[in-house]
């Protein structure tokens, strides 16, 4: 089976600069931040990495930075300086001034971590065997490298290919450490995650679908580690080469609503060639530039002809796997009313959910198609639909609003089997227990073998196209069950979506549906619980969100902060928002209150941790979690909890179910 590692990616910056993913990884006032005409300098650590020598693990990068530079209508490049390497050997118990310098080196430091005691060292204990390599580039916010990248960092882990291969010294192939050196240089030129061909990570892929995904794709499923079409498109738009560029075109245009004026944030649309749409296809996340405007451009397309699609972000890819602006958490903008899937059929029209029906573009060289205009039509709300429910979950959460409440059900059993999965009325909040080894007609499984038995059933039916909001909270009192939250198609034969987080935590469905009958299903992967599982439709009345980190890992050097975003739906009127939280010893933050409306949809909200209390908690290693509340003048609110630690293996994973096993 396949190994999955982390691909980290970090971003350093001073100032008021946005980090993105789809496109640019870094954006200000609407320009994506880049290395301009510069090369990436770098400079080399002078130590082994795992199997590799220095000399052999120097030619192993130099090969995978000439695979950047050979796409021909991109300018990036990368320069050895001079000298071209570090005055020592950068280890756990030195790498401070390299790592954490408080001035810019003036040149990339390429780190070889031969065991992974660096990363323990930087990251928590845990990195050495979970991250396989780190990225990221460097802005400041004045002088002359203002607006552009200063300079980047890279960090990769020997650990994962010294020979050993055991549970306690995993091993990754020489072919998938290849890919992560260019991957995660794609992060260090200011490159970020894009989603094509999303069914690689749904349950069943097979390799042969997983291989076509770009390489800049969040999830390490692709075998081949190939530069794809998408990728040389993206690293094109941030460096483009005018001097090639005329033998390909552009299709740009807005991702609309209905109404064909209010713009979609954080959609992904995709240009795909007729006669070869898996590996001949361009993608572009809405408003990738954040300007609040929905604009996509498909950049560096090559002639011939296509259908131009739109899709809904995967809920998986979410923080550090985001897709888009918009993706910090499960509740940020891409998930709330997600874009229906639909081809285009002309500007400023409705799209079609009939391939067969959607417009093929003609795109010839040196063309730029303007105003293609994307309507990402769907039908209105029901009036008897309700706000999505309030979580107070550390993993997600989403918004309480309005009068309509869900209605209060228990569990009947039994319910265990798709012919007897108990229907249940939107809205609703069903109270149940469930334990492991609880009998279910459907058993599902991951690629490592990791499994799950679906005993509690609940059908629905959606009688127009809507969107779905379902949450499955644990009681803080439970035991210690682990439970999954898994959407089935009406006959239980498909995998629609699913939450699987590891341990005791909430799980969070958001999703477009079609008209239809579906079914939740809830399964326990360990021990027993209690829980209530909230399932609602969309409503038109005014809710906020937050999105942010659910877990902030502690770092003895600089200051420790992060962000919250608060984003407003459906508020017609001005209001005023306050912030509280549940610790202001821990937590500082100068903005206490902010105004939303029509206009002002979104507020960023800075938090920091006081330096003493973090090398407390570090010292000490002791974890606290904290709660932050935003509650509007026109009832709105929303809250998350944050987990603050110094222990990386308190961040929390997944499990994916590819497989469904019936046991009756």
């Amino acid at each position: 089976m396949k190994k999955l590692y982390l691909l980290l990616v970090l971003v350093f910056f001073t100032g008021c600069l946005s980090v993105n993913a789809g496109g640019p990884l870094v954006v200000k006032n609407g320009m994506a931040i880049t290395y301009g005409t510069k090369p990436l300098v770098y400079r080399y650590d002078l130590g082994p990495l795992g199997i590799f020598s220095n000399t052999e693990a120097r030619q192993l990068f130099e090969d995978r930075f000439m695979d950047w530079e050979a796409i021909p209508t991109a300018l990036n490049s990368f320069k050895r300086d001079n000298p071209d390497s570090l005055t020592f050997d950068v280890t756990a118990s030195n790498f401070d001034p390299i790592l954490n310098s408080k001035n810019l080196l003036g040149y990339t430091p390429v780190i070889f971590d031969n065991d992974g005691s660096l990363l323990n060292a930087f990251l928590g204990n845990g990195a050495g065997n979970s991250v396989l390599g780190l990225s990221g580039p460097i802005t400041v916010n004045s002088g002359p490298l203002a607006n552009q990248i200063a300079e980047s960092q890279a960090v990769f882990n020997g650990r994962f290919v010294d020979g050993i291969d055991t549970p306690a010294n995993p091993e990754s192939s020489i072919d998938s450490f290849k890919g992560t050196i260019i991957h995660e240089f794609g992060h260090g030129q200011g490159l970020d995650h894009s989603q094509i061909n999303v069914e690689a990570v749904k349950p069943a892929s097979g390799q042969e679908i997983r291989d076509t995904v770009p390489l800049m794709f969040p999830v390490a499923v692709n075998d081949l580690f190939l530069i794809r079409r998408d990728d040389a498109s993206a690293i094109s738009l941030l460096y483009p080469n005018q001097s090639t560029l005329g033998s390909f075109g552009t299709i740009e245009g807005k991702l609309l609503r209905q109404d064909g004026v209010t713009p979609v944030l954080g959609g992904n649309i995709i240009a795909r060639s007729v006669t070869d749409p898996k590996l001949e296809a361009v993608s572009c996340v809405s408003d990738y530039l954040t300007e609040g405007d929905g604009f996509y451009k498909l950049f560096a397309v090559p002639p011939g002809q296509y259908t131009i699609e739109i899709e809904p972000v995967d809920l998986s890819f979410t923080g550090g796997s985001g897709v888009g602006p918009y993706t910090a958490s499960k509740t940020d903008k891409s998930f709330q009313n997600p874009v229906p899937k639909g081809f285009y059929t002309g500007a400023n029209k409705p799209i079609t959910l009939d391939q067969s029906q959607a417009l093929v573009v003609s795109v010839t060289a040196g063309q730029t198609i303007k105003n293609a205009n994307i309507i990402a039509s769907q039908t209105a709300a029901s009036s008897t639909s309700t706000s999505s429910t309030s979580s107070t979950s550390s993993t997600s959460s989403s918004s309480s609003s309005g009068s309509s409440v869900p209605g209060e059900i228990n569990e009947t059993e039994p319910n265990d089997s798709v012919n007897e999965a108990q229907t249940v009325t939107l809205p609703v909040t069903i109270s149940g227990n469930i334990a492991k080894g609880d009998p279910g007609e459907l058993e599902l499984s991951t690629e490592s073998g990791e499994q799950v038995i679906i005993s509690d059933l609940f059908k629905f039916t959606f009688t127009q196209p809507d969107s779905l909001n379902a949450l499955l909270t644990i009681p803080n009192d439970s035991s210690n069950g682990d439970l999954d939250l898994i959407l089935f198609n009406e006959d239980g034969s498909q995998i629609i979506d699913s939450s699987s987080q590891n341990g005791r935590t909430d799980e969070l469905i958001s999703t477009s549906l079609q008209a239809g009958t579906y079914i939740l299903g809830v399964g326990a992967f360990s021990g027993s619980s209690s829980y209530k599982l909230s399932i609602t439709n969309l409503a038109g009345v005014p809710s906020v969100i937050l999105s942010g980190p659910t877990t902030i890992l502690l770092s003895n050097q600089g200051v420790n902060k992060f962000i919250i975003k608060a984003n407003a739906y459906n508020f017609t009127s001005r209001a005023n928002c306050k912030i509280k939280k549940s610790s202001s010893q821990l937590l500082k933050n100068g903005l206490k209150s902010f105004l939303l409306d029509a206009v002002r949809t979104s507020k960023k909200i800075t938090f920091k941790i006081p330096f003493i209390q973090a090398i407390d908690l570090i010292n000490s290693q002791t974890e606290e979690t904290v709660t932050i509340s935003v509650i509007c003048s026109n009832g709105a609110s929303d809250e998350i909890d944050i987990l603050i630690t110094p222990n990386i293996q308190k961040i929390t994973g997944n499990k994916t179910y590819r497989y469904i096993f019936r046991t009756k």
